[in-house]
């Protein structure tokens, strides 16, 4: 019987001992990613970081594995790629798990990209504690399409910006399965889109003539890339002959003085002279496609004295407005 008593008695003993009850309360605050000014014409990737930080309270001696669910954004449906918008242009973009641009952050709802798991530890004894993740974004290259303008992509509530946590002993939840308890968070994915334009150039060569007794033609061609929808004109300077103007250029012999007058045209007719907008002439207007465009440069030397035989030359600058 006094066996029987004290374990009893040890049973009630133990059945009293104070047990630690802890209910973990977790947030996260996600910054903007903003990828600033991209140029579609330039042909170049733009990458750009963002972080999430976690934070803790009412915490206990075990870690609390949180889960960060990362979903498409307002705007569309995908994953590879995600989208922001500008009205109905699209802006392809991503977010990935580190700066290598590998492996997308994805969110439970999705059955390919998996949301991102961190854990956190109480700091001292404060009954707190915090973590912080890194969010890539990158833009790939060669999206001529886009028009200039500020792209968005909003990141807010269930799936597409929470945090699901839960405190463990051994083995760590699976993010997958981890949906209670969580708590939502928001943040904004930018970028602006920028008219921007280049331009390339290959010379003329009226060939090698005698006596300046016939009409002298010859083309050169402009490459021109700018920005979809953005208009643009371009204007050639009168050159670098002495006394030349838009209306009458002119080139002049290496070594000398002799010239020889030419006129540069928009057109095979020869009817409208390419320059500046005065003298007669005029500016090409144009919009950018967003990829590379020709345009011809057409060139004619009238009969005219012939001067002393030798090279003649000038350097024309041609000039993008946009």
């Amino acid at each position: 019987m006094k066996r029987a008593f004290w374990l009893v008695l040890l049973v009630a003993w133990l059945a009293w001992v104070p047990r630690p009850a802890f209910a973990q309360t977790c947030n996260a605050v996600a910054s903007s990613l903003s990828f600033g000014p991209i140029s579609p014409v330039a042909g170049t990737a733009a990458t750009a970081s963002s972080t999430i930080t976690i934070n803790c309270t009412n915490m206990g001696l075990l870690p609390v594995r949180a889960c960060v669910n990362l979903g498409t954004g307002s705007g569309g449906s995908s994953y590879l790629p995600r989208i922001a918008l500008n009205g109905t242009s699209q802006l392809q973009y991503n977010l990935y798990t580190t700066s290598a641009a590998g492996t997308v952050w994805g969110s439970r709802g999705s059955s390919t990209y998996s949301p991102v798991a961190v854990d956190v530890v109480q700091t001292g004894l404060t009954g707190t504690g915090s973590a912080t993740l890194t969010v890539y974004g990158r833009v790939p290259a060669s999206q001529p399409g886009l028009v200039a303008g500020t792209y968005t992509s909003m990141f807010a509530g269930t799936l597409q910006a929470e945090l699901d946590y839960a405190a463990y002993l051994l083995i760590a939840p699976s993010c997958a399965s981890l949906t209670s308890p969580s708590s939502t968070f928001s943040f904004t994915v930018g970028a602006s889109v920028i008219n921007d334009c280049t331009i390339a150039a290959t010379n003329i060569n009226f060939g090698t003539a005698g006596v300046l007794s016939t009409t002298l033609t010859a083309t050169g061609t402009l490459t021109v890339a700018c920005t979809n929808d953005d208009v643009y004109s371009i204007a050639i300077s009168a050159g670098a002959g002495s006394g030349a103007t838009v209306g009458d250029r002119v080139m002049t012999r290496s070594g000398g003085t002799d010239r020889i007058h030419y006129q540069l045209y928009q057109n095979a007719s020869y009817s409208l002279p390419w320059g500046d907008g005065t003298n007669g002439t005029t500016a090409l207007t144009g919009t950018g496609t967003g990829s590379s465009q020709s345009v011809t440069v057409f060139a004619r030397v009238l009969p005219q004295t012939t001067p002393q035989a030798g090279t003649y030359i000038d350097t024309v600058i041609a000039t993008i407005t946009y």
